[in-house]
Order: C-alpha cells, then sequence, then structure tokens
C-alpha cells in the first residue's frame, strides 16, 4: 500500500499508511523504508527522513542498495547534498543509480563541476545509462563544458542509445546554453521535433536578445503544426523583452488565451511587467501588477523593482521591494536590486542599512567563480584565487595586458572606478574571476584557439573593457557566459554592443531574482 500510494503520486497518503503500520507495530523492511523515503522526498520533510535514516542505520537496512540510492536522492533534493555524499561514499558496491544519484544530486546543488568529476570516476568501472547521460549533460550546459558535452554525444552515438524525447533535447539544451546554437540546429534537423525541442531553441535566442529571430521560430513551430505551450510564451515573453518589442510582446500575450487557450500564470505575468519596465512604461507595468487575477508573487514585483532601478524610480521601487519581503526576505537576489537602486541614486546611508540588515540575517553573495574548459577539461577559478600552480603565469599575463591598456591611453582595469564603493560593488557583483579563466585559457591553448568561460555573476565594465581588450590583442575570439547574457568578444568588440554587463543601466538582472528562463 505504501509504495502503491508513492508510485501514484499520493506521498501524503503513504506517509500516512506508515505511520499506521508503526503503529500496529510492523517492523519495516528495506522497500518499506525506501518507498517512504521517497514520499518524504516528494514532501519535503527532512526531519522525517533523518529519522528512517538512523533507522536504516540501526536496523541493517542501510546495507542495501536501494536503501542508500533513495537516502542520496532524498538529501540531495533536501539540498543537503554532503550528507548524500556521505552516503554514497559508504556503499560498498555502488550501481548504475547510485553514481548517476549523486550525480544529479550535484547538478542541482549547483555543483556541477563536481559532477563531471564524479561521471569521469564513474565510467571507469561502470557504463553510464540515459539517465546518467541527461544528468551529466545538464551539469556540462551549466558550466559550458563544451567539449565535455560532445564526448557525450560522441558516446551516444557509438552505444545506439538512440535519440529519444528527453536524451536528445539534453544535447540539444547543452549546445544551445554553450553558446553553440548552429550545432544545436544540427542536433535539431536529426531529432524528434516536440514542443520541448522548439522551446529550447526559443530560450536559446532569448537569452541572447534575439526577438526577431525568436519571432522567426515561433512562426515556423505553429506552421509545422506544434502547439505551444506556456513555457514557449516565457521565452517568446522574454525575447521580445530583451530586444525592446514591446508592441510584439503584448500581442502575444494577449494571444495565449484567445488563439492558444493558454491561461497567463505568473512567470507570464513577470515577463510582461519586465517588458514594460525595461522599456520604461512604469505605471502600465504596476496597472497591471493590480489587476492580476492571482496575487503576485515576488518574481512579479522583482521586475517592477527591476524597472525602477532602471529609470532610477526610488518611491515606487520601495513599494515593490516592501512587497517582496513581505513574502521572502531570504533570498539575495532582491537585496541587490534594492542595493543598486539606491546607490544608483546616490543612496548611500540606504545602501549602507540594506546591507547591515543583510549580515545580520546572515545573507551573502555567492563568491565569482568562472569555468573555462582547455584541452577536454574544465578548470574553476575562484574571485582572489591565489592558490592555482599557475596563478604568478596568470598574474603575469594580465598585467602585461594592463600596461599595454594603459600605453593605448585606456582606464586602468584595476584602477578604473570611481571611488571605493565602485570598487566595492565591482568585487561584490562581478569579483573578476573571468579575468583569470581568460588567461589561463591563453597560457594553456595554442595560438588562434577560441576561449570560452562561464562565470556564476555578472560581467563588470571592467572586466568587459578588459577582455575587449585582450581579444584585439592576441586575435582571438572569446566567450564569457556569465549569469545574465552571453558576450562573445572579437577585435576588440562584443556581441552585447556594449549594453549588456552589470553597471550598465539598461542592463537587465533578473536571473537571480525571478525564474523566467
Amino acid at each position: 500500500m505504501i509504495s502503491g500510494y508513492e508510485d501514484n503520486g499520493f506521498p501524503e497518503k503513504a506517509v500516512e499508511t506508515y505511520k499506521m503500520m508503526e503503529l500496529a507495530g510492523v517492523m519495516p523492511d528495506e522497500i518499506t523504508i525506501a518507498s517512504v523515503l521517497s514520499a518524504c522526498t516528494s514532501l519535503g520533510l527532512l526531519d522525517m527522513g533523518v529519522t528512517l535514516h538512523e533507522l536504516a542505520r540501526r536496523t541493517g537496512h542501510i546495507a542495501y542498495v536501494i536503501v542508500a540510492n533513495t537516502l542520496i536522492d532524498f538529501y540531495s533534493k533536501c539540498k543537503c547534498i554532503d550528507k548524500a555524499l556521505e552516503v554514497f561514499h559508504q556503499i560498498p558496491d555502488k550501481n548504475v543509480i547510485s553514481w548517476t544519484s549523486i550525480i544529479l544530486g550535484l547538478r542541482i546543488n549547483i555543483r556541477s563541476f563536481e559532477a563531471l568529476i564524479y561521471f569521469r570516476q564513474m565510467k571507469l568501472s561502470l557504463n553510464p545509462n540515459d539517465v546518467t547521460l541527461i544528468s551529466v549533460l545538464s551539469a556540462c550546459a551549466r558550466i559550458g563544458a563544451l567539449m565535455c558535452g560532445k564526448e557525450i554525444h560522441a558516446h551516444v552515438l557509438r552505444n545506439g542509445f538512440g535519440f529519444d524525447g528527453f536524451l536528445s533535447n539534453a544535447l540539444l539544451d547543452m549546445y544551445v546554453r554553450c553558446g553553440r546554437i548552429e550545432l544545436a540546429w544540427n542536433q535539431f534537423g536529426i531529432q524528434k521535433q516536440d514542443v520541448a525541442s522548439w522551446n529550447i531553441l526559443l530560450t536559446g535566442y532569448a537569452q541572447r536578445g534575439q526577438g526577431a529571430l525568436a519571432i522567426e521560430l515561433f512562426d515556423r513551430m505553429v506552421s509545422s503544426e506544434v502547439n505551444p505551450d506556456e513555457v514557449t510564451f516565457i521565452s517568446l515573453l522574454c525575447a521580445c523583452s530583451r530586444s525592446g518589442m514591446v508592441t510584439e510582446g503584448l500581442q502575444y500575450f494577449n494571444s495565449m488565451t484567445h488563439e492558444y487557450g493558454i491561461a497567463p500564470n505568473l512567470k507570464h505575468c513577470a515577463c510582461v511587467v519586465d517588458l514594460l519596465g525595461r522599456a520604461g512604461k512604469l505605471q502600465d507595468a504596476y496597472e497591471l501588477i493590480q489587476n492580476m487575477p492571482m496575487k503576485p508573487d515576488p518574481a512579479v514585483w522583482g521586475a517592477l523593482l527591476n524597472a525602477c532601478r532602471i529609470h532610477g524610480q526610488v518611491e515606487l521601487g520601495e513599494l515593490a521591494a516592501r512587497n517582496i519581503f513581505a513574502m521572502d526576505n531570504r533570498s539575495v537576489g532582491y537585496y541587490i536590486l534594492l542595493c543598486n537602486l539606491y546607490s544608483g541614486s546616490g543612496k548611500w546611508d540606504e545602501v549602507a542599512r540594506l546591507r547591515k540588515t543583510m549580515r545580520e540575517k546572515g545573507l551573502t553573495v555567492d563568491p565569482g567563480c568562472s569555468w573555462v574548459e582547455v584541452k577536454g577539461k574544465v578548470h574553476a577559478f575562484l574571485s582572489g584565487d591565489n592558490f592555482h600552480p599557475q596563478i604568478k603565469e596568470i598574474t603575469a599575463v594580465l598585467e602585461g595586458f594592463y600596461e599595454k591598456m594603459k600605453a593605448a591611453g585606456l582606464d586602468d582595469p584595476e584602477r578604473s572606478f570611481k571611488n571605493e564603493v565602485e570598487v566595492s560593488k565591482a568585487e561584490v557583483f562581478c569579483g573578476h574571476s573571468e579575468r583569470l579563466a581568460v588567461a589561463f585559457g591563453l597560457i594553456n591553448s595554442v595560438p588562434g584557439m577560441p576561449i570560452w568561460v562561464t562565470k556564476n555573476l555578472y560581467m563588470c565594465g571592467s572586466c568587459h573593457n578588459t577582455i575587449k581588450f585582450i581579444s584585439k590583442a592576441v586575435r582571438r575570439e572569446i566567450s564569457v557566459r556569465d549569469t545574465e547574457c552571453f558576450h562573445h568578444f572579437k577585435d576588440g568588440s562584443c556581441s552585447c554592443g556594449d549594453e549588456g554587463y552589470w553597471g550598465n543601466l539598461d542592463m537587465l538582472i533578473t536571473s537571480r531574482t525571478s525564474n523566467y528562463l
């Protein structure tokens, strides 16, 4: 009964039945524990899951790999990845599910670099299955590990996995998020073209701010008799927003219900608030929030807050922030937006007050980290990393470029900020870790080889100018995917048109505060 309830989507009933079993004095076996742990995972019942873990340890049921594997999944999804790793390392005979569970767990806990390491270890003794490959492809997409993704693609072809919907779309997503949309099109042409695959391509164009191409793709999708879904319109609305296509975006928003029978949800509303707000139509955005048929969530108010930041509307921005913090006072991204609103308006006392509040709540910004793939291996660099084996060479290369920039009459990238506040903001919101990754790539790859870097924060103007200069000086193409958009540097120019880096008031900071894409 417990397994039946869990397998059929009734985890509450599974837990309730287990409690009845306990009252009846019936001892659970390994199947019982695994089933109830799975129900706890669905319900987020961390305390009960920990109790079951202790029960399994006392009774010896932890020795059953099905119990251990379920514990890995449970702890991973409850954001206790270190406990999941502890369980994983205690399994004497790990099977494919064990490895797949920990790889996926690392991925969903934003530890994709480690997920790739575990995948390589797994291949030494076991062959991955399709679920493993999907999980590791997601990790590759997260950190821009293109060569690793290509290796997996080759593995899929060699081992005759075929291209079912999930695996083929995972490959498609990997190529799109690694900035190789032309390779994504190659994959798209040979696989089943379902709504998910069209959505992945649409999302790719949206992330690049290529609204016209997104609309063209949407028209092709409809002509192919593939019905759009909710995700389709999120990507389409984002593409319009990032391209300044207000009229088109509103038309698509209205067509959702009238032409396609899709009721807009909170994410669609957040996209339209962003669309209007980015275009300076703040009052229209606010009225949309007031007239929504459902209660606006923090993401909707966050889109308005960001629009107020862009256009310096402090009073309306504070109203949006109050609504956000009434529902969510733990997400650091909203505090960053409000800090940016205050700093952009010269309200440094308010910035100091807000930063103090963040410290009191124990809220910190993630440290800057960048990844670069060289010769099929991914290397990670943290902000201020002075322990890398090649740090002296990396520093020397960067200092050489700084000297050349000064000789060319450009701002010194280490001293180009107006004051200490600007320096602090750039360190917090950028971290400059991409400079280390780019320099490492230059040192360890052949001349002319493109360099691809992925980072977890935004790129500041100083880093943007530095890498523009480097791309021209060494005649290399350098791509940096930050948390907001793709930057493709070539011959001293960037594909973002110098508008997509942190500190530019036309840039939209939403990826931390609302999951549009």
